[in-house]
């Protein structure tokens, strides 16, 4: 249901997808890219190739997509879903507040490379969802604050091209690494800054392990610098859990007056 609510909100908002495909060698010049190494965590050895594989291919369905200024990207309608038929393994997943194996699972590390290679590319972050629990402590693969949690129809990850030149994705995975960067026609691209916060706050995670502790990191603050000129402005991003991620811990009891 939620899924078609989606849908059709998508349908009248009128919104300008990003859905051409270009080469790298029309956008010569890159802004800062990112990466992170595919990890396997302590009992999740057997969902290994599931995630390996469902990194692979997610990287090539989005490399090579191009936004226009003012169009949309959204990881989802680039994407597609992530069914078997397509070739998606079980990954590691959260279905109502437990740890599973689904089909597309393990993904989110990826979404979490696409993040922060939007906000280094001075994007505008029209969605993004935070986890909200901290599954693996210090052992996290991602910098609190700076990741980004997808599931598809429901979480999706979109950024808005607010540059007057059009901007191409290249993100690319192997079995050890996922890489991304936004890439431009034109030099003399913006230089980015990333600073993020972390507070506490309760609820459910993506993947989270036994003893999980539960946190929250506001959003990225982010010091752009242009033509030789430094400006300091909040990040467009932002953090929002949905209902089934809150916390739901019932009111307290409601006192009675006895009448005498």
């Amino acid at each position: 249901l939620a899924r078609a609510r989606r849908a059709v909100r998508d349908r009248r908002s009128g919104i300008a997808f990003a859905l051409a495909r270009g080469e790298r060698a029309a956008f010569p010049h890159a802004f800062e890219g990112y990466g992170l190494p595919v990890l396997v965590y302590p009992g999740q050895e057997r969902l290994a190739a599931g995630k390996r594989r469902n990194q692979r291919l997610m990287a090539e369905a989005l490399d090579g997509a191009v936004a226009a200024p003012g169009e949309v990207f959204s990881l989802w309608r680039l994407a597609g879903r992530p069914s078997a038929r397509r070739g998606y393994l079980p990954g590691a997943a959260i279905v109502n507040g437990r740890l599973v194996a689904e089909t597309g699972g393990a993904t989110c590390l990826l979404s979490t490379v696409l993040y922060n290679a939007g906000l280094l590319a001075a994007l505008e972050v029209v969605e993004r969802h935070a986890h909200s629990v901290d599954s693996y402590g210090e052992a996290r693969y991602f910098e609190p604050g700076r990741d980004a949690a997808i599931e598809y129809g429901v979480l999706d990850l979109r950024f808005r091209n607010p540059h007057p030149f059009p901007v191409l994705l290249a993100i690319e995975a192997d079995d050890e690494r996922v890489r991304a960067a936004f890439r431009a026609p034109v030099p003399g691209l913006p230089r980015v800054g990333i600073a993020a916060r972390a507070s506490r706050r309760t609820g459910a995670g993506c993947a989270p392990a036994p003893s999980a502790r539960s946190t929250r990191a506001a959003a990225p603050r982010a010091s752009r610098t242009s033509a030789g000129r430094a400006t300091s402005r909040p990040a467009t991003p932002t953090s929002r859990t949905p209902p089934s991620a809150r916390d739901a811990r019932p009111p307290p009891p409601r006192r009675r007056r006895r009448r005498r």
